[in-house]
């Protein structure tokens, strides 16, 4: 038997675990059906909620989808670095953050896969989604260059960018079109990359 929840507004104790559940399930839902295919109904059916309750949490499905990035890809989640050892040879430090970005992604793959489709479908929400997102992981990478390859005097916006596009179709081949092989490709053209931006052989093994 559904659980009906009352629209009344829900306690301090119990919105944050409720709003997360929410979020994980439209989440869920969207990549599997798509966002247009996925109702407000279809949502609080899935959270044994009713519908005037979801809507007191989140106005509309946009309000939900925005939330779940604001909440995944929130600013804050990337100040962090991302763990590179600093021993190692410059090209060799490449390949392993563009690892760890590469395992970063395919955590979020449900998200990527959401905002891919609708995306390719021409949804200007998740176009503009999108959008933010590249800003924000360009800006996250050029940083992280800056504090990882001291090596590096400039340029590092630019390469950033390309490092980010190498990732994001790799990503593609791996999530749309299910290639095999795609992080041994990409770790390979990582790999010349880094004989490009660090020539000297002394800082590179092999």
């Amino acid at each position: 038997m559904k659980r009906q929840i009352n629209s009344a507004t829900p306690g301090p104790a119990a919105a944050g675990p409720q709003r997360a559940r929410i979020l994980g399930t439209a989440l869920s839902l969207m990549s599997a059906q798509g966002f247009a295919g996925t109702s407000m109904r279809t949502i609080a059916t899935a959270c044994d909620l009713n519908v005037a309750t979801l809507y007191h949490y989140f106005p509309s499905k946009a309000d939900i989808l925005r939330a779940v990035v604001k909440e995944r890809y929130h600013p804050d989640r990337f100040t962090g670095t991302p763990e590179v050892d600093a021993a190692l040879p410059p090209r060799e430090r490449l390949v392993q953050l563009m690892t760890r970005l590469w395992q970063a992604g395919l955590a979020e793959r449900q998200l990527l896969r959401l905002l891919l489709s609708e995306g390719m479908r021409g949804d200007e929400l998740s176009r503009g989604v999108a959008g933010g997102l590249t800003i924000a992981v360009d800006a996250s990478i050029a940083r992280w260059l800056a504090e990882l390859f001291p090596e590096l005097p400039s340029g590092r916006a630019r390469i950033a960018r390309l490092l980010r596009a190498l990732l994001e179709t790799a990503l593609v081949d791996y999530l749309a079109m299910s290639r095999p092989g795609v992080r041994e490709r990409l770790c390979e053209e990582v790999a010349d990359l880094g004989a490009l931006l660090f020539p000297d052989p002394q800082g590179a093994r092999g």
